[in-house]
């Protein structure tokens, strides 16, 4: 099945996205968006990883508790 497949390329998904936020508010705070954006994906990219194996290792998501 796909579900599994698309469950743990949400947190991918969901750190980059947030890494990218992330990296726009930093970027504009150090007037560099450039260095900003690169942290912010570098960033979002090791917390999605994080967040993808942690749930793999749990078994579910959430409410799985």
């Amino acid at each position: 099945m796909t579900d599994r497949n698309s469950s743990s390329g949400a947190g991918l998904g969901f750190g980059i996205s947030l890494g990218t936020i992330f990296g726009v508010v930093f970027g504009l705070a150090l007037d560099n968006l450039a260095i900003g954006i690169s942290l912010g994906l570098a960033l979002g990219v090791a917390f999605g990883a994080a967040y993808s194996a942690r749930k793999k290792n749990d078994g579910g998501g959430p409410g799985s508790g």
